[in-house]
């Protein structure tokens, strides 16, 4: 600031706040927005006054020194750093400021000095005083020049830390007073001498490693420099971190190896964390001063036997830099850490890191010397899963042995390298009957995968070739195969994973051999042992559909099995099995039109054209004798290349042209029809019942569509114009009619029906006073990329992701607007500031080792974090009607141009309807599901014509409509298994069921524990007939 402008105005603490708030959660570092608080002046300007003041509350003081700290990296001027240090100076001599405030000063101030003056030269301050650095540093040495003072403990060590920061930043700053620093040390006798071990450390680090010329610092024992005042060292006056002067030769290493002597006294007086850093930092002063790494063994060979997983990896950083010195022990470490992954009693990420060190151990042996192979194999029993092991840790436990079968290959052993497979996956042999997408079955899946593929590691062409033989001529791959074709024809929901497994191998090139011998293996093995009349058939159509697109597979097989098979659908053809069969016989047509696609006409003419033959003349489904026709007709008419081309066609989902346009050209004059395949709106859940069309019945000026009266006889025009717009039943009107009926007798149990419905519709809002019942409809939207980009068209090879994010597109302010033909009332729009475009071809992970579940889609988590925004619809339908919501954009670009267009509909179906009955608020969590069936039974009677409470007229809630009860019993038959239709109604329907009807059903239900709150309906009925008698009748 130049010395003619005032001093800036203080702020006071509600300006702070408001400063950090914005700072932190709006503006960040851009200038324009803090420039109403500051009025041009650098926030450190203010910020020093700012923490001196003693009306401010420390917890703003504090908040204020991180402001401090942070705006440092973003301000490129430089910072008044005396001011700075004068500042730290007063609060640590201040005897009324709290420690936590002043350690937070001392780390604030380090941190400042470091962002701003590393790499910058250094010069003497105005008048000839020291340099703003070196006093720090000198106030930083004299809070540590206190050994053993107790009250400050906690200050000295953060200022310990703090000078051994600032000597990572500037080396050799400490080089002139190390002997004071050595002094400390021996002095300090409390906690706090962990702090000054580190910080000596770290200064003779630096001087081993970078051997300053000129400096005292050559003789450790004896100081030639006070330890206050504090001098910088001349090399770093003319510029930090400069060219430092080299004479080894005047090093004293005596001196140094003493101080290095000391030093490895202290880790025993140090926490775990403190230890990590010091042995990172004592094995380069090793290494430099060429001590004996026998020594380091000695001294530190009791961290393998503790307990914390932080100083067992300190002790194996020791022994990957000198193995030498473990020469012949590497077998005591490996069954050390053998041992801690077996202890149940430590956390499983210990077990975890035991079995990573150990296999990460056994490599570096092998790679230096490879006799030690049939050591690691006999430690092999060692490895084998235990019952009680975790999953995670029985995967990492069958990796191992997967390692030790691949140091068995060429040994002549070969019954142990089979023993090792078949013993590990007794561990997770539970996959055979478990379901295809447990995490077990996905490990015994790794498994096969890791013993497959560990001899045809990822090389040169050549090399494969060369290998693929002798592998297939194994016993360990033979055993691999036949236990690959048991599990398929002995439990068929495994045809999923199956399937998976061979796509793993058929989409790695140096693997795709691998996939295509396993269907070899299939094609030759599996299809004869399948039984030609059983409809299990249809759960080894994915293994089928891979066969056929398989050019090493002969379609022989797999022709005349599926010929056989449609005979029997044909012949076990009737209304119980009528869907089953068009279903596999669609699949069969597909597997021919995969056929058809890739392999050549000739090769399949023969065996093809009978079975498309047959089913097109004598398969009952005349949409399967159709689609038969048309692949028969295609076969014998259609040349191969262009019947290839025009399958191929039917699957390209979008119409558009792949040609190069900017966003900027998405103008609604321009786009036309593509909107819709540009955006892309669609439902987060797809719909169980699907439909392509809505039926809406609009009000044509009858009384068939009254059903909500207001409740006084007489009406004016204006209500009458409103009951217009209600779409209710005639049903409801004749109720109301009734509704003058003073007096009406009814049963006792028709009356506690009658009362049910009234609490039942007193919660019902009146849609024409008040806001009604809304759904909502969760959806996603993201638009693609790859015709979005200006310039050129995409690159055809893969996008990488870090380096392209800041070239994808974007849309901003982007407005979706919905409308609908259906009773669904207004629909609020949806707003989403920002969203990246779909980038055009996302890099995927092909990690062989990686657990996938089988199944799973190919969008990433990564895709739809951040290239897809969430939307919701709301809707206030007026009836439970299906339909279609209309959706239009109204976006900007890059450029600043406007994207206006219709998208896709979106489809809302019955289920969205479907909402749960509403409790009153005297029916307490227990009797939920009493009141709900209760309610069930009464609506059931209502709509029987006959029904007392039928002709009733129910008010509605706030009392100003009344609405009738117009309705048709309805039962629905379902003609599927028992137990399917148990599952399904559990799964999609379990929180709208009432009740359940029949002991046996109810115990069944009761078990599987998927349906909760639902009352048992004979124990309800019961409490129905306990009505007393003497109220049989009432009038009402």
């Amino acid at each position: 600031m130049a010395g003619n402008l005032a001093p800036p105005k203080p702020l006071s603490p509600s300006d702070w706040e408001a400063l950090i708030d914005y700072y932190y959660n709006l503006g960040g570092g851009a200038a324009a927005g803090i420039h109403r608080w500051t009025g041009g002046v650098s926030v450190l300007e203010l910020g020093i006054p700012a923490v001196l003041r003693k009306d401010f509350p420390p917890q703003l003081k504090l908040q204020i020194l991180l402001l401090l700290e942070q705006y440092a990296l973003d301000d490129p001027s430089q910072p008044p750093l005396a001011r700075l240090v004068d500042a730290l100076l007063g609060v640590i001599q201040s005897p009324n400021d709290p420690f936590a405030f002043k350690e937070q000063f001392l780390i604030s101030a380090t941190s400042i000095f470091i962002t701003t003056v590393s790499g910058k030269k250094l010069s003497p301050a105005a008048g000839g005083g020291l340099p703003p650095l070196s006093n720090l540093v000198e106030l930083l040495l004299t809070i540590i020049n206190r050994p053993n003072h107790s009250v400050d403990r906690h200050t000295r060590g953060i200022a310990c830390e703090c000078l051994r920061q600032l000597e990572l930043a500037f080396p050799c700053l400490l080089s002139e007073i190390a002997p004071h620093l050595w002094s400390l040390c021996q002095s300090e006798r409390t906690h706090v001498y962990q702090w000054y071990v580190l910080l000596l450390l770290t200064a003779i680090g630096n001087i081993v490693r970078l051997k300053p010329g000129d400096s005292p610092a050559t003789s450790i024992a004896n100081a030639k420099s006070p330890l206050i005042p504090f001098d910088l060292p001349a090399y770093l006056i003319d510029g930090i971190g400069s060219t430092l002067s080299w004479k080894a030769n005047e090093s004293s290493y005596k001196e140094l190896r003493r101080v290095v002597a000391f030093l490895l006294d202290s880790p025993q007086y140090l926490t775990s964390f403190g230890l990590l850093e010091f042995m990172a930092a004592i094995v380069p002063i090793a290494q430099e001063l060429q001590l004996q790494a026998s020594m380091l063994r000695v001294q530190f060979s009791w961290l393998l036997c503790t307990t914390d997983p932080l100083l067992c990896h300190a002790f194996l950083v020791l022994h990957s830099e000198f193995p030498e010195s473990f020469e012949g022990q590497e077998f005591q470490v490996a069954s050390r850490l053998l041992i801690s992954s077996k202890e149940p009693q430590r956390h499983l990420i210990y077990r975890l890191l035991g079995v990573h060190w150990l296999l990460g151990l056994f490599r570096r042996m092998v790679s230096i010397d490879e006799t030690k192979k049939r050591g690691i194999v006999e430690m092999s029993s060692g490895f084998y899963p235990e019952i009680y092991d975790p999953l995670s840790l029985k995967a990492l436990k069958l990796d191992a042995l997967a390692y030790c079968s691949n140091l068995l290959y060429n040994s002549g052993d070969a019954s142990l390298e089979v023993k090792l497979f078949e013993v590990g996956l007794v561990s997770v042999s539970a996959f055979k009957w478990l379901p295809p997408w447990s995490s077990e079955t996905a490990v015994a899946f790794r498994t096969f995968h890791k013993f497959m593929i560990f001899r045809s590691q990822h090389g040169g062409v050549g090399a494969a070739a060369s290998f693929d033989a002798t592998l297939i001529a194994s016993d360990m791959f033979r055993t691999l195969k036949n236990m690959l074709v048991d599990c398929t024809l002995e439990s068929p929901g495994l045809v999923p994973v199956v399937a998976s497994s061979i796509d793993r191998l058929s989409g790695c090139d140096q693997h795709r051999w691998l996939g295509e011998h396993l269907l070899e293996t299939l094609d030759t093995c599996l299809l004869p042992k399948l039984k030609r009349d059983d409809y299990r058939i249809g759960h080894y159509f994915p293994i089928f559909e891979r066969m056929s697109r398989s050019d090493g597979v002969s379609p022989n097989g797999l022709l005349k099995l599926l010929s056989r098979y449609v005979i029997f659908l044909v012949q076990r053809h009737g209304p119980e099995t009528g869907l089953k069969s068009w279903r596999h016989a669609a699949k069969i047509l597909g597997i021919c039109r995969t056929m058809l696609k890739h392999r050549r006409s000739s090769s399949l003419f023969a065996g093809l054209s009978q079975l498309l033959a047959s089913m097109c003349l004598y398969f009952p489904d005349l949409e399967i004798r159709d689609n038969s026709r048309y692949y028969l007709r295609m076969l014998v008419c259609i040349p191969g290349k262009k019947l290839k081309r025009i399958l191929s066609e039917g699957e390209d989902p979008s119409s558009i042209s792949n040609h190069p346009s900017s966003v900027s050209n998405l103008r609604r004059s321009s786009l036309g029809g593509n909107m819709a395949s540009l955006v892309h709106v669609e439902r987060a859940t797809p719909l169980l019942v699907k439909q392509s069309w809505s039926l809406s019945l609009p009000n044509l000026g009858t009384d068939y569509f009254r059903g909500i009266r207001d409740r006084e006889s007489t009406t004016t025009e204006e209500e009458e114009e409103e009951e217009k717009d209600s779409d209710l039943d005639d049903a409801g009107s004749q109720a109301v009619a009734k509704e003058t009926t003073l007096l009406r007798v009814m049963d006792a149990r028709v009356s506690e029906m009658v009362r049910i419905l009234r609490r039942h519709f007193s919660l019902i809002p009146d849609y024409r006073h008040m806001p009604g019942l809304k759904i909502g409809i969760r959806c996603s939207f993201r638009f693609d990329s790859e015709l979005f980009v200006s310039g050129a068209s995409p690159p055809a090879e893969e996008v990488d992701l870090a380096d392209g994010l800041d070239k994808l597109p974007a849309l901003y302010a982007t407005v979706l607007t919905f409308t609908s033909a259906e009773p669904y009332g207004s629909i609020p729009s949806f707003r989403i500031p920002f969203l990246l475009g779909t980038p055009p071809r996302a890099r995927a992970v092909d990690d062989p080792s990686a657990i996938v579940p089988a199944g799973g889609n190919g969008k990433s988590e990564y895709e739809k974090k951040n290239f897809t925004a969430p939307v919701f619809i709301e809707l206030e339908p007026r009836e439970p009607m299906p339909g279609l919501v209309n959706v239009c954009i109204d976006s900007n670009a890059d450029d600043g141009k406007i994207i206006q267009g219709q998208l896709r509909s979106v489809s809302v179906g019955i289920e969205d309807m479907f909402l749960r009955a509403m409790i009153p608020d005297g029916v307490s969590g227990d009797a939920h599901g009493r009141y709900v069936y209760h309610l069930f039974n009464a609506l059931w009677e209502a709509c029987e014509t006959s029904s007392g409470a039928g002709r009733e007229a129910y008010l509605l809630k706030g009392g100003k409509g009344v609405a009738a009860v117009a309705g048709t019993r309805s039962v629905k038959l379902i003609e599927t298994p028992f137990p399917f239709a148990v599952e399904a109604v559990e799964r999609h329907l379990a929180p709208f069921v009432a009740g359940v009807i029949g002991e046996p059903l109810a115990g069944i239900v009761k078990s599987r524990e998927a349906i909760r709150d639902t009352t048992d309906a004979l124990a309800a009925i019961d409490d129905l007939k306990q009505i007393p008698e003497e109220h049989n009748k009432s009038s009402h």
